[in-house]
C-alpha cells in the first residue's frame, strides 16, 4: 500500500489521478500547509524539502516530486500503458513533455500565486504576476501545438501526461478564455476531467470552504 502525502488543490493532484487510474492501493494523509504542518519536523522526516506531494512506498522510503513519482509508479505499474516504458517508440517525447509539464508549468503557476518567493520586497510582487501571465500563454500555446492528433498529447492516446494538463489548466484564472484560444487544451481537459478517477479526485481535493488558494 502507498501513502500519499496531499494539500488541497496541489500538485498531488496529479499522483492521485494517476493512483486511482492504476487501481492502485493507497491511502492519503493530509498536509495543512496553511497551518505550517509542511514544515514541521515529522513531515519533513518524509521529505525534506517539505512540499506536497510525496508518496510513501511499502517498505517506508518516500519519494517526492511530481515527475519522480509519476516516473516510479510507471516502472511499478508497466502494463498500464500510463507511462510509456524504456524501449517504447514515444517514451523519449513522454520524457520530454514531463519534463516540461514539471519544471515550466509547474513553476509558472507557482510564480503567479506565490511572487513573494521570487522577490525580496513585496513592491515587485506585480511584475512577477504579470511576467508570469505572459509566460503561461506561450507555455499553453507550445502544449497546444503539441497535441496534434488530439485528444490526448501522446498518440497512444491517455497517458499521465493528460492528468498534469488538466491539473494545470485548472489551475488557470480564466479556462474559458485559454479554452478559446487553445480549443485542443480544452478539449483534452475535457475528455480527462470525463474520466470517473479524475472526477472523484477533483471530488476530493475540493476545500469545505471551496477556497481557490492552490498550494503549489
Amino acid at each position: 500500500m502507498y501513502k500519499l502525502f496531499w494539500e488541497y488543490g496541489s500538485g498531488s493532484i496529479v499522483i492521485q489521478g494517476l493512483l486511482e487510474e492504476l487501481g492502485a492501493d493507497f491511502t492519503r494523509k493530509y498536509v495543512d500547509m496553511g497551518a505550517g504542518e509542511n514544515e514541521g519536523s515529522e513531515y519533513l522526516r518524509y521529505n525534506p524539502t517539505g512540499m506536497v506531494p510525496a508518496l510513501q512506498l511499502a517498505d517506508g522510503n518516500t519519494i517526492g516530486e511530481t515527475a519522480a513519482i509519476i516516473l516510479y509508479l510507471g516502472e511499478q505499474f508497466p502494463d498500464s500503458a500510463l507511462v510509456p516504458q524504456a524501449g517504447d517508440r514515444d517514451r523519449p517525447d513522454f520524457l520530454y513533455w514531463l519534463a516540461y509539464l514539471a519544471t515550466t508549468g509547474y513553476i509558472l503557476f507557482a510564480r503567479l500565486a506565490h511572487p513573494e518567493r521570487y522577490v525580496r520586497g513585496q513592491d515587485d510582487l506585480e511584475p512577477v504576476r504579470v511576467a508570469a501571465a505572459e509566460d503561461m500563454q506561450h507555455f499553453f500555446a507550445i502544449l497546444e501545438q503539441g497535441i496534434a492528433a488530439g485528444p490526448f498529447l501522446l498518440e497512444r492516446g491517455f497517458t499521465a501526461l493528460d492528468i498534469y494538463v488538466a491539473m494545470l489548466a485548472g489551475w488557470h484564472p480564466d479556462r474559458d478564455a485559454l479554452y478559446k484560444v487553445n480549443p485542443r487544451v480544452g478539449r483534452l481537459v475535457e475528455a480527462v476531467e470525463s474520466r470517473p478517477a479524475y472526477r472523484k479526485t477533483m471530488a476530493e481535493h475540493t476545500p469545505p470552504e471551496q477556497a481557490q488558494a492552490f498550494n503549489y
